[in-house]
């Protein structure tokens, strides 16, 4: 059994019943929206990076989902685990972690992996912190609040399943994939569609008027509003095409020999997608 696919199975199955295309991550989104748009606001008339308060809005979408709690922006742990975030992601493309994926007998040297991915380390006891502290709350007679309660409630069923990969430790690795892979993302695409407005203001014009027409200036938007906003969706999918954030995505490993197009690749070959091909 693959422990790794089992996780991520259950993660996303959890996601759709606790929070994806569900009213929940809705209000989530759009509540976590306003308090986006009111810090953007408390800047007006100043020059900010965009990003920064992005990374916090996104982050506290995703919290939300796991732990059923945002932070407030000014919160001195919320600052620290955004920052410790954006470090780690300069170990994984900096010298040694390229040395310890070319040469991986390097990762046996005791110590070396503590030092080399100490930011990744730091970022783990946070959100293991986190988890201790969720876990406290957790009630197993009542419903789940969001995609902790369900995997807890997963690891309750699977206690003798030696096989089962529903576990403590699992957990914790779900919940760092969802952090690490969803905030810097989202947040850099976010940003791109900001850039892209301001270089487009005709565009940004008539995103306005369809928005207005459709929802108007009182009620939030739902997901139910996109099927009446063609032009809109159209320029999300665009912003998403052009500012390619990971051109390369990440790199995925072949199960067994598959031939594509006549060329054959081997069994554990290392493969990447190029995306852009579609600019």
């Amino acid at each position: 059994m693959d422990p790794s696919g089992e996780s991520s199975v259950d993660s996303v199955s959890t996601m759709r019943d606790f929070g994806v295309g569900k009213k929940s991550l809705e209000q989530w989104v759009t509540e976590e929206a306003g308090h986006l748009c009111d810090a953007f606001t408390q800047e007006e008339g100043h020059p900010c990076n965009p990003i920064t308060l992005l990374n916090k809005g996104v982050c506290n979408v995703i919290s939300s989902l796991i732990y059923a709690h945002r932070f407030d922006y000014g919160d001195p742990f919320f600052n620290r685990l955004l920052k410790m975030l954006q470090e780690s992601f300069g170990e994984d493309t900096g010298f040694i972690a390229e040395m310890m994926n070319a040469v991986p007998v390097l990762l046996c040297i005791p110590g070396m992996p503590g030092k080399a991915f100490s930011k990744q380390k730091a970022l783990m006891d946070s959100l293991h912190k986190l988890l201790i502290e969720h876990k406290t709350t957790w009630d197993p007679a009542q419903p789940p609040r969001g995609l902790t309660d369900a995997f807890l409630s997963e690891v309750e069923k699977a206690k003798g399943k030696s096989e089962s990969s529903f576990n403590d430790d699992n957990l914790h690795l779900v919940v760092a994939d969802l952090f690490t892979a969803g905030v810097v993302t989202t947040s850099t695409t976010l940003s791109w569609a900001l850039l892209l407005m301001i270089l487009h203001p005709d565009v940004q014009s008539r995103v306005q008027q369809e928005i207005d027409d459709v929802i108007g200036q009182v009620r939030r938007p739902e997901m139910a509003d996109q099927a009446r906003m063609p032009y809109t969706n159209a320029v999300i999918h665009e912003v998403q095409r052009f500012g390619d954030i990971v051109p390369l995505n990440v790199p995925h490993m072949t199960s067994r020999d598959v031939e594509v197009q006549g060329f054959l690749i081997p069994k554990v070959s290392e493969a990447f997608e190029d995306h852009l091909c579609n600019m």
